[in-house]
């Protein structure tokens, strides 16, 4: 079991310790303040599991309608240390709320559409076993080919996404080139899809759409590609910067009655390719891994589960959290986890709470990324919710 388990971000007894700073796990609060209560808790007649979030529903009572912006990539630390150069988010934000586990766009965004954790609606990461395969999510490939035809989207993630409003789709502004993918496919199937060329042109979607709708979703992702390409640097601040400007176009070419409410999925942690990998015993009981950096599975051989926790465990003490599935499954860290899920995970999870991740051979790609997300570090784990006025 994860230390800091009874409570979101608290410092449980016998944390690990990073050069003398106890590391405390961000768990996902999927009983409270969770972006998968975001789209519940907008008062626009959704139906929608979970709880309700008190200030955001405060926030837009009244409203004729709501725009909920998604910002991929922007972790509410983020947020903070550069509220000067985002001065429409900074003004607006409420108190934070948490991702899901792994903190990672494919789980989270399914989160949010769906108002489950990702043990129920299934896209249980970036990467995960299909049975011998390893699906990656957001291109829907195994191995680099398309997959949509042996892992149909709406059979490998069944909860039906809350978008659908009074008979008609939610329309969801985002780039012209996601509009028919298989992972838009399996988390915004009954939506509206309004494809852009430009985010430029988002503010012009938004407002349109909103003739048709009391509710408009809109996704914006350069925040998350500048920071994997470019760290969390002058480019990244650049692209907060970018970002707000836009989300107050968007404020602006919308009607004052009209709630505008911004949150991300995700936050990030700028490691380069700092990494650490298992020794080569504890490797030979590994079969395959999965998820990614900041929350590898390892598959091991078949009767060698339980050898290579513990020998990983070992291992790793300094620098990463070590779970078996059992555990994972018995803390509940990505939620009740759904019977026809359960095959998806590896043996043993492995999150990093130092500056570093676990590699996989099969991706040798990853080492190119500066900035990373899917640990339960408060970077990564704590997201903004804003409501813009």
């Amino acid at each position: 079991m994860l230390p800091g388990q009874q409570r979101p971000g608290r410092v449980a007894k016998g944390s690990p310790r990073i050069d003398g700073v106890t590391a405390s796990p961000v768990l996902p609060d999927y009983a409270g303040r969770c972006i998968s209560g975001v789209l519940g808790s907008l008062g626009v007649g959704l139906s929608t599991p979970g709880p309700h979030l008190a200030d955001l529903l405060d926030g837009v009572s009244g409203a004729d309608a709501v725009v909920l912006v998604l910002v991929d990539g922007l972790g509410d630390e983020q947020l903070i240390e550069r509220e000067r150069i985002a001065p429409v988010l900074a003004r607006s934000r409420l108190a934070p709320i948490t991702s899901v586990a792994p903190s990672t766009t494919a789980a989270a965004l399914t989160s949010i559409t769906t108002g489950v954790p990702p043990g129920q609606h299934g896209l249980v990461g970036y990467r995960f076993a299909m049975g011998g395969d390893i699906l990656q999510a957001l291109r829907w490939t195994v191995d680099d080919r398309d997959a949509s035809a042996a892992y149909p989207p709406d059979r490998v993630q069944r909860v039906a996404p809350s978008l659908v409003l009074r008979g008609a789709g939610v329309p969801y502004v985002g780039k012209a080139a996601f509009s028919s993918s298989a992972f838009t496919r399996a988390h915004l199937r009954g939506s509206s899809y309004v494809g852009v060329a430009e985010p430029s042109e988002m503010p012009d979607a938004v407002a349109a759409a909103l003739n048709a709708s009391r509710l408009v979703l809109c996704y914006h992702d350069a925040i998350d590609k500048t920071a994997h390409a470019k760290g969390l640097e002058a480019e990244f601040d650049d692209a907060v910067a970018a970002t707000d400007a836009l989300i107050g176009e968007i404020r602006l070419s919308v009607p004052s009655g009209v709630a505008v409410v911004v949150t991300s999925d995700h936050g990030q942690v700028d490691i380069g390719n700092a990494s650490v990998d298992l020794s080569a015993s504890a490797d030979a009981l590994v079969a395959r891994r999965s998820g990614e950096g900041r929350f590898r599975w390892l598959h091991a051989h078949p009767g060698d589960a339980g050898a290579l926790c513990e020998r990983v465990a070992e291992e790793m003490a300094e620098t990463c959290w070590v779970m078996t599935k059992r555990q994972v499954l018995a803390s509940e860290l990505l939620g009740d986890v759904d019977d026809s899920v359960v095959d998806r995970l590896g043996d043993v999870a492995v999150i990093p709470h130092a500056d570093v991740f676990v590699p996989d051979p099969a991706v040798p790609l990853e080492y190119r990324m500066r900035s990373r997300h899917g640990s339960l570090t408060a970077a990564e784990m704590l997201v903004p919710l804003c409501v813009v006025s």
